[in-house]
């Protein structure tokens, strides 16, 4: 497979993350990267921010994803896809997304939101400024989960990794 394009990462992506194109694209996009078209050393680059939010989390602070402003708009153009992802990633480990959300590592030295608030997060499309800390963790889970499909892909597959590093 050629993954010295940006065609070629969207694709791995998308056969591998359970996420979609657009949600793929808007991810390249909020780290500020041209979703069309970069250069060898933009891929390179983007494959490397990948690889830092894999091993570091998204709360290492990558462009697109440090303010609330920005996680918070990301999350509402995206929550279908977000939501839908969570409810797969939570069927297949066998518990419910509630508490997979409540266990998530962001809220091990703080209060665990209540089920009611991770409900409304999910799926209440309004908007409510009480709730920005989930929506902002939702837009970090996006990013982290397509960082580490690539992260895993180029781990399983070192000639892919030879050829981008070419």
């Amino acid at each position: 497979m050629n993954i010295t394009t940006i065609q070629g990462l969207k694709s791995v992506l998308n056969k591998n993350s359970g996420f979609s194109d657009k949600i793929i694209k808007n991810v390249i996009v909020a780290l500020g990267f041209n979703p069309v078209h970069v250069s060898k050393e933009e891929l390179k680059e983007l494959s490397g921010t990948f690889q830092d939010c894999s091993e570091h989390g998204a709360d290492s602070g990558f462009s697109g994803f440090i303010y609330y402003n920005e996680t918070i708009a990301f999350y509402m153009a995206n929550r279908e896809d977000i939501v839908k992802h969570m409810e797969n990633t939570a069927a297949e480990l066998g518990t419910d997304i509630i508490s997979m959300v409540q266990c998530f590592g962001v809220f091990r030295y703080s209060n665990k939101p209540t089920p009611s608030e991770v409900g409304r997060a999910l799926w209440d499309s309004k908007k409510c400024p009480e709730l920005a800390t989930l929506y902002n963790v939702f837009a970090w889970y996006a990013l982290e989960e397509i960082s580490r499909t690539w992260y895993r892909y180029l781990e399983e597959n070192p000639a892919a990794m030879a050829e981008l590093a070419a």
